[in-house]
């Protein structure tokens, strides 16, 4: 038996299912939503609304894999 790959080198999807996804994803110009971040160079907790205050943020969300 064979286990399938965690992990892929090409992304397939029927025209559906990809319409679908693009229907409910989120947009570049949507805001998400506030929620807590840990301050790597402190390690306290800032709150995602007093970095927008700040100016332009951006999260960028890796993978340990």
């Amino acid at each position: 038996m064979i286990k399938e790959q965690y992990n892929y080198s090409e992304f397939v999807a029927t025209p559906n299912e990809f319409l679908e996804f693009a229907e409910h994803a989120p947009r570049a110009t949507m805001r998400a939503p506030s929620f807590p971040l840990e301050d790597l160079a402190t390690g306290g907790t800032v709150e995602m609304k007093d970095l927008w205050k700040t100016g332009i943020t951006v999260i960028e969300f890796g993978s340990f894999t």
